[in-house]
């Protein structure tokens, strides 16, 4: 069985990713009137991950992004 001597190989995230992909989603909820249960929130919260996992660290810039492909 292999070693992962960083979290990120598993794709799990550190408490500063995950406090920054937080921020991106309340942004997000706030401008978009969304809830946490409401589906289009959980599809932009998928879209926060796979921009976060892509290198978009910034929580205003991984919000602009998101939600300027909802619009």
């Amino acid at each position: 069985m292999p070693y992962f001597s960083d979290i990120q190989d598993i794709g799990m995230f550190k408490p500063g990713d995950i406090a920054a992909l937080r921020r991106a989603f309340e942004l997000l909820a706030v401008r978009e009137g969304l809830g946490e249960d409401d589906a289009r929130a959980r599809a932009l919260a998928r879209s926060l991950i796979q921009l976060y996992r892509h290198g978009v660290r910034d929580p205003d810039s991984l919000a602009s992004a998101v939600g300027s492909k909802a619009a």
